[in-house]
């Protein structure tokens, strides 16, 4: 119960993923060509991709939590990406005709693109900082990371050899999702809080003196272009 306490978006999304996994074995006994599995498999897949964007707030909050301006530019630039590409999502079948399988898969790609960014800058900061990280947290992005780049990588070739990839995707998507199980498994068996650092990180100072030099930047720019129009 403390580790539900603690994380409750990435045990939110395992719960999905849970319901979304018995809502498909009930179709898939249906019968893999049925019309209901068909309907249903990338509105429930969204649900699940919506709902792993909770780990990488997870991780955000306990790995930036001592860096407030850090951690909120972060969740800023994360959930306007996110934002971006959901309401895109809501808007093009409504502008696309051709809304179609393939088209779908493409946007999934996007989706994982963002993440595997989002993730890939917060393990930069984590690495230029060393910022310390605890056992719950490495398992947490390394079982996530895991399942984001073979995502990725799948969903490239699938967009390229069309259906012939279908059976290879068939077993590499659950099996790189299993193994991600496994590693959050024994990562996440207690609670095991990420320690206290060291050593002087400063990131937040660092984070502040950007924040002013895009402002000084941003000044400048209007200040020019206010110029140019009077002239």
């Amino acid at each position: 119960m403390r580790l539900l306490a603690r994380y409750r978006f990435f045990y939110s999304y395992l719960a999905s993923v849970v319901l979304v996994s018995i809502v498909m074995f009930r179709a898939l006994a249906v019968g893999a060509n049925s019309a209901l599995y068909r309907d249903l498999y990338w509105p429930l897949q969204f649900v699940t991709l919506v709902t792993g964007y909770g780990i990488l707030l997870e991780i955000m909050n306990h790995v930036l939590r001592p860096y407030p301006g850090a951690d909120r530019f972060a969740r800023i630039s994360g959930l306007a990406a996110f934002a971006a590409i959901f309401c895109f999502a809501l808007i093009a079948p409504r502008i696309m005709p051709h809304w179609s399988g393939g088209t779908v898969i493409e946007f999934e790609r996007d989706m994982r693109c963002v993440q595997a960014i989002f993730i890939s800058g917060l393990l930069a900061v984590i690495f230029y900082y060393l910022i310390p990280l605890g056992r719950n947290m490495k398992g947490m992005m390394v079982g996530y990371g895991l399942y984001i780049v073979t995502s990725l990588v799948s969903l490239a070739v699938r967009s390229y050899a069309g259906t012939s990839f279908d059976k290879i995707w068939e077993i590499v998507q659950p099996l790189s999702f299993d193994l991600s199980l496994l590693i959050w498994l024994v990562a996440l068996w207690s609670y095991c809080p990420n320690p206290v650092p060291d050593h002087t990180i400063d990131l937040e100072q660092d984070y502040e003196a950007l924040v002013a030099r895009t402002k000084s930047l941003m000044d400048a720019i209007r200040a020019h272009i206010g110029k140019a129009a009077r002239a």
